[in-house]
């Protein structure tokens, strides 16, 4: 192989991954503008196939030990300072809805976390707190 071919291949070689290196970081940014939301079960139950539901979508959070915080999840249309939720209790499943979504628009921000505790008695989940952990 020649100096001139040699040299040719790796310019090529160069470009192509500063090419690919600039579109992969213009998905990535693309990605980390989408909103994620994300659960913390604050109470002492587990609260089993947990669903969370806003107006234009459903995100499957499953099984989320008491105590334990679950990993984000992408949340397409945004997150609401409320939510309803789905869940099963004793193999029931159970749909805890919202009254009036009628006004409500998404939060500002990427990060979220739900703070969120379950009432076995009332079989309803408090939502505790919104966290912005951007």
């Amino acid at each position: 192989m020649s100096n001139d071919h040699h040299s040719n291949l790796v310019w090529k070689v160069i470009l192509l991954t500063a090419v690919l290196g600039i579109v992969l970081s213009g998905c990535k940014s693309q990605s980390a503008k989408v909103p994620h939301l994300r659960i913390t079960n604050n109470g002492s139950i587990p609260i089993n196939n947990l669903v969370v539901l806003f107006p234009e979508e459903s995100i499957e959070f499953g099984d989320i030990p008491a105590g334990t915080t679950t990993e984000y999840k992408i949340v397409a249309n945004g997150v609401f300072s409320y939510a309803a939720f789905q869940f099963e209790v004793d193999g029931e499943v159970i749909t805890q809805p919202v009254i009036d979504w009628v006004g409500e628009s998404p939060m500002n921000g990427i990060l979220f976390t739900y703070i969120i505790d379950f009432d076995p008695y009332g079989a309803r989940i408090q939502l505790i707190e919104v966290k912005n952990d951007d």
